[in-house]
């Protein structure tokens, strides 16, 4: 799997012979599902089957392979995960499978050469969206292409990752930034390259990509909570909670017990966790299979980041985002994260595409000085929701088992001040609730704005309202009164910065349920009715938060006390403005926050910290790691690649229009597909 260590040879081999022990129970040997429940996917099927090839189990893999069906457009079949698993599948086992097997998949990866649909489709390139697709797409266009002869599908890949340097010559990181459920797809992909492609140029590119994106992984690792921080671009129910992530499986095969929860816990599952899909455990397991047949390569400097770090640490970066329809546009965004001993604070500016997964404002904390075990952390986030959406919320799998629901999708518009430990948070729900420019808007019951404290493993240690003591995590509070608590290692102050134009009251309280508490304001609550646009625009939500450690302070109520030192002015005349300023006290020093935008808006007018401008241009800004020392950086910026490799502007999945005005002549242009 990668640092051609023992222990991580050890770790891997003992997943995947448990992975492939379980397999004989899901599956007979002709490959047919035996849970009582709706059979997995196919993707699944093609996931497990590395592990089984891997220990001689050829003819149970052949099995399952046949029994997947991949979707047909016409006489061409064709998915984003199937497809482009086949074709490692075939680099790695090919010469093990059965003839009939190895056909199949040569003839879905063939498939997959096209461009209607197929890796070539328009939207799976690096253009601010999903990173996870076209980096797939690349896998499987030049391993694929260079097993079955196809020049012009290797061309169209290499491209790809012409354009993949381009963005992280301009930017710090890729555009799904930081997701614990998709950065480690990307990255496993440009590491299947790195390892296996024919041509060295296409290595040596994939490689350097690869070692990029593990530093920003690195860079937000904390090694005493034993998992990645910060805010993420893509978030799951697991993601969110900080517990049986992806990524956290693959740091874990990586770098050993420092990191919780072990992936091997998903064949013995504890009843107080939870998983993703509802937890859906042969998925989680069948998942983590397809990323223990990689060869990832840590550049030295991401190693020593996973190892150690001098706190407090911090990590920015840039990316963009790509156009999400109306009031969100394509757009750069900022990413930064402070690492302290026993918490972590993450921002990101602005919203990633409709923002429903994302978490632009994330906290970690740990409850003791012990390690950093799933029941000994905890995480902040916060979103606005519809109606009856809430944390918690369970629903069956539909594959096996029941559990929390994988996504409660946020309705928000967010940007944000990060300085130090202090975070301005400003917010409005998505004006497209209102409709407009094709949508039909919607109606609703209930509109609020959580700030979510997950406590799956307990509460909140000590909680005041206003400077007063609360018994228990219930009930209303004032306008204008912080919420402040002590969760384990950290005190953390939330001061609601939630009105409305017309002015009228807001509901502000505190709610326990299903294993969470959150602050909640309510923007309406009653019939049921659909907002205008206008009248969505007066709604203005948002906070400050405060994070401290518990040694910062000598108790909760001094940390309260200091909180209501700020000075909070917001105000809305066709943009909003808020500053905050804080006069210098004990060890902190003088604080002032200062940002200005338009309702809809992707990016404020401007956000300053202190009187100084916030910096959005330099890509990359890791403590103590030279830019010019990582690839990409440090000098000219690459253009994208030249020519327009796409013949068709047209996706199997949405009636948008695209063309051309001008195509450049070059050899990836409309390259055609012959057999050799």
């Amino acid at each position: 799997m990668s640092a051609a260590s023992p222990s991580v040879a050890s770790r891997v081999e003992g997943f995947r012979r448990e992975a492939a022990q379980a397999a004989a129970t899901w599956y007979d040997a002709k490959g047919n599902w035996l849970l009582d429940s709706t059979p997995p996917v196919t993707r699944e099927r093609f996931w497990l089957a590395f592990p089984l090839y891997r220990s001689g189990r050829h003819a149970f893999a052949d099995a399952i392979i046949r029994k997947g069906k991949t979707k047909a457009y016409g006489a061409r079949r064709f998915d984003i995960f199937e497809t482009n698993i086949a074709a490692l599948l075939l680099k790695l086992h090919g010469e093990a499978m059965a003839d009939d097997v190895r056909e199949k998949l040569e003839s879905l990866v063939e498939d997959g050469f096209h461009d209607f649909p197929g890796n070539r489709q328009i939207d799976f390139q690096f253009h601010g969206y999903n990173d996870n697709m076209p980096a797939k797409a690349t896998l499987g266009l030049i391993l694929g292409g260079e097993r079955l002869g196809h020049q012009g599908a290797v061309a169209h890949g290499r491209w790809n990752l012409e354009q993949f340097r381009g963005l992280l010559t301009r930017r710090g990181i890729h555009s799904e930034y930081q997701s614990p459920t998709y950065t480690p797809l990307t990255i496993h992909a440009m590491a299947e390259l790195a390892e296996h492609a024919n041509d060295p140029g296409i290595r040596a590119l994939s490689r350097a990509i690869e070692a990029r994106l593990w530093m920003d992984v690195a860079a937000r690792f904390h090694p005493g909570l034993g998992l990645a921080v910060g805010p993420h671009s893509r978030a799951y129910t697991v993601d969110t909670l900080g517990q049986a992530t992806v990524l956290g499986g693959v740091l874990w095969f990586l770098l050993g017990e420092r990191v919780d929860p072990s992936p091997m816990e998903l064949f013995r599952p504890s009843p107080k966790r939870v998983y993703h899909h509802q937890n859906d455990l042969p998925f989680n397991i069948a998942q983590l299979c397809w990323f223990t047949s990689g060869n990832f390569h840590l550049p030295a400097p991401a190693a020593d980041l996973f190892r150690k770090k001098t706190f407090p640490f911090r990590a920015v970066a840039t990316t963009e985002i790509g156009d999400w329809g109306p009031d969100l546009p394509a757009h750069p965004c900022r990413i930064e994260t402070l690492l302290e001993r026993d918490f972590a604070v993450g921002t990101a500016d602005s919203n990633w595409l409709g923002g429903e997964q994302a978490m632009p404002y994330f906290v970690n904390y740990r409850k003791t000085n012990g390690a950093g075990r799933v029941e000994n952390r905890g995480t902040v986030y916060t979103k606005i929701l519809v109606d009856d959406d809430r944390p918690g919320f369970c629903r069956d799998a539909g594959v096996f088992g029941r559990g929390e629901a994988d996504l409660v999708p946020s309705q928000s518009l967010v940007r944000t001040i990060q300085s130090g430990r202090s975070v301005l948070v400003a917010t409005h729900p998505q004006l497209r609730l209102g409709g407009g420019e094709g949508l039909p808007g919607r109606s609703v019951a209930r509109l609020r704005e959580l700030v979510v404290f997950p406590s799956h493993f307990g509460g909140g240690d000590a909680l005041l309202v206003g400077g007063k003591k609360r018994a228990s995590w219930s009930g209303p509070f004032s306008v204008g009164e912080w919420v402040c608590s002590r969760r384990g290692r950290m005190y953390i102050g939330i001061r609601a910065l939630v009105w409305s134009i017309p002015r009228r009251a807001i509901a502000h309280r505190l709610v326990a349920e299903g294993g969470y508490e959150w602050i909640e304001s309510v923007f309406y609550e009653g019939r049921r009715r659909r907002f205008t646009r206008e009248a969505l625009r007066g709604m203005h939500g948002g906070f400050l938060a405060e994070h401290a450690g518990v040694d910062d302070f000598p108790s909760l109520a001094a940390f309260s006390a200091w909180c209501a030192t700020a000075t909070i002015c917001d105000s809305m005349w066709s943009t909003r403005w808020v500053r905050i300023a804080r006069p210098a006290s004990g060890k902190r020093p003088a604080l002032d926050l200062e940002l200005s935008a338009s309702a809809g808006a992707p990016l404020a007018r401007f956000a300053a910290v202190d009187g100084k401008v916030v910096d959005t241009v330099t890509p990359l800004s890791i403590q103590g790691i030279p830019n010019a020392s990582l690839p990409f950086l440090g000098g000219r910026v690459s253009p994208s690649p030249i020519g327009i490799p796409w013949s068709r502007f047209q996706t199997v999945w949405t009636s948008r229009q695209g063309g051309v005005g001008d195509r450049a002549k070059t050899g990836v242009d409309r390259p055609r597909f012959t057999k050799p």
